[in-house]
């Protein structure tokens, strides 16, 4: 489960209470920036074209892995699409319910033990960070291995922080002992912090982790802000 579970709580707040605040989001290398609670139920024509790429791409058996508000596998419940919300918040897989979704499961992702497999896996919002640090990446695609289909394709949203390590003049100080996209991940809500460890991979590493488990990647999008979705598949 998750410990404080603040971001499920701002959403519950804003779709029970109508009373939310914002929330502040940062790391250990970056300041503290506003997250609105209300762009997590925004519509598809607010949505990044990152995520609108990739809701496009999404077809058969659709697994949305940290689904939250459930703003994505409700787009795609709505388009006719067979989607299934994942999501370790109680909070928020109750508003999924509550908001229409037909299919809502709370799990771990990598404790999931679905009956079935899934032709597409999305990880939107820097989604593959649930792996907390890039050295546990191996977890991720043998999961990928259990529970895609022959077929089936993982879409993975994710960025590149080289460029936080970078100066004006082009000299660069990346760590040495840890991967430069491992972060301490924070939450600020309603006078309440909640710290917890993400990853940001870049696409590189992704690939290399791809092929060793004998999974293809090719890249759909890349923003200009750095930001990238890679269709990880098994080759034809």
């Amino acid at each position: 489960m998750v410990d404080k579970d603040l971001f499920g709580q701002a959403l519950h707040d804003y779709w029970y209470k109508q009373a939310p605040e914002d929330m502040l989001t940062w790391t250990h290398l970056t300041e503290p920036e506003i997250l609105p609670t209300a762009y997590l139920f925004r519509n598809f024509d607010l949505m990044p074209k990152v995520e609108q790429l990739a809701l496009q791409t999404a077809s058969g058996q659709i697994l949305d892995v940290g689904a939250g508000s459930g703003t994505h596998s409700l787009w795609l419940q709505n388009k006719g699409e067979e989607v299934t919300a994942l999501e370790l918040s109680e909070l928020s897989c109750r508003l999924m319910t509550d908001r229409g979704i037909k299919n809502v499961i709370q799990d771990d992702f990598f404790k999931f033990r679905p009956d079935q497999t899934f032709d597409t896996i999305l990880f939107l919002m820097n989604g593959v960070g649930i792996v907390q640090r890039a050295q546990n990446l191996d977890r991720l695609f043998i999961k990928l291995k259990q529970i895609l289909s022959p077929e089936g394709q993982a879409l993975i949203h994710s960025s590149d922080l080289k460029y936080l390590f970078e100066s004006p003049e082009g000299y660069t100080t990346m760590p040495s002992k840890e991967y430069y996209g491992d972060v301490d991940f924070f939450i600020g809500y309603k006078n309440q912090v909640e710290q917890f460890k993400w990853t940001y991979v870049d696409e590189n590493t992704l690939r290399i982790f791809a092929q060793k488990h004998g999974f293809k990647a090719k890249k759909l999008h890349e923003s200009e802000e750095g930001d990238f979705l890679l269709k990880i598949a098994v080759p034809k």
